[in-house]
């Protein structure tokens, strides 16, 4: 049988205190203590749990590393960088090489995007996992309730991907797009960039269609969505699968066409009538399903 302090040993070297001018008491007492900036700290949670947010037969390593990316994601969507990082684990394993093997992909992304983990938990039963993710902003923190009527709306990338690489998984394909799924890449350096003219800003982690109904609901307005100016990977669907990851933001007309917002893709507009419109042909389409909820 394998203990839980054996598999928190696993552990141990990510977070080993060394000196550090920000985490100032790192895993091993009752809680960490991190050092304040002069910026406000940014935060997020975010519960990855088996068979809904990954395969069961996911690599441990994969758990890992997608588990933190996603919470990371949420981040960039505020404008902000990484700093460190928490993790709860619950897992029903009794293999510890499963544990070091997660321990791997954890090292691989604190690595990638060099932040700390600060500490963490871990509990018995079917396999979850609770990161807690902290930073700073770049310039001001980009919010969901800030943007204005008449601002454009971007994406930062194509859709589809993430469901696309599932899709390829399952049908044992190894392609580029299984990577996308389970290695998804957080884009801070975009996040950067834009948080310097962008007026609002979202992930698309649940699906464009949700994730932008929350950008209006917070800042009481509607959007036009033009559907030949989205890229998609594969159908009508990825605009409600999710699992994309890219930021979804609105900004001043100005800034079309420019160096800015030159690598994104203009695909619509912020309206007055709080309700969001997709056209193709010039006609309005109907959509049922807005985006992905882990209680339907």
């Amino acid at each position: 049988m394998i203990s839980e302090s054996a598999i928190l040993n696993c552990f141990q070297h990510l977070v080993d205190h060394k000196q550090d001018d920000t985490v100032l008491v790192g895993s091993g007492d009752d809680a960490a203590v991190i050092k304040s900036q002069d910026k406000d700290l940014v935060h997020s949670i975010d519960i990855s749990k088996v068979n809904s947010h990954f395969p069961e037969d996911s690599s441990p390593q994969d758990i890992a590393y997608r588990s933190i990316a996603v919470a990371l994601s949420d981040l960039a969507a505020m404008g902000a960088y990484p700093s460190f990082i928490s993790i709860g684990l619950t897992s029903n394993n009794t293999d510890l090489d499963w544990y070091k093997k997660f321990t791997s992909g954890v090292e691989k992304i604190l690595n990638e995007y060099q932040i700390k983990l600060v500490g963490g938990d871990i509990t018995n039963g079917e396999i979850s996992v609770c990161v807690n993710v902290f930073g700073y902003a770049y310039e001001n923190n980009i919010l969901r309730s800030t943007a204005k009527v008449g601002d454009l709306i971007f994406i930062t990338g194509p859709l589809g991907e993430g469901r696309r690489g599932l899709e390829d998984w399952k049908n044992n394909k190894k392609t580029e797009f299984v990577k996308k799924f389970f290695n998804p890449k957080v884009d801070f350096d975009k996040s950067k960039f834009i948080s310097k003219y962008a007026n609002s800003c979202v992930d698309i982690s649940d699906g464009l269609i949700k994730d932008l109904t929350s950008i209006c609901e917070s800042s009481k307005v509607g959007a036009e969505i033009i559907y030949e100016n989205i890229p998609m990977t594969n159908d009508f669907d990825d605009l409600s699968y999710g699992d994309d990851y890219k930021l979804c933001y609105t900004c001043s007309p100005e800034f079309k066409d420019s160096e800015l917002t030159l690598e994104d893709f203009c695909i619509g507009e912020i309206k007055s009538n709080k309700e969001i419109i997709i056209k193709k042909d010039n006609s309005v389409i109907d959509f049922k399903t807005h985006g992905w909820d882990s209680f339907e």
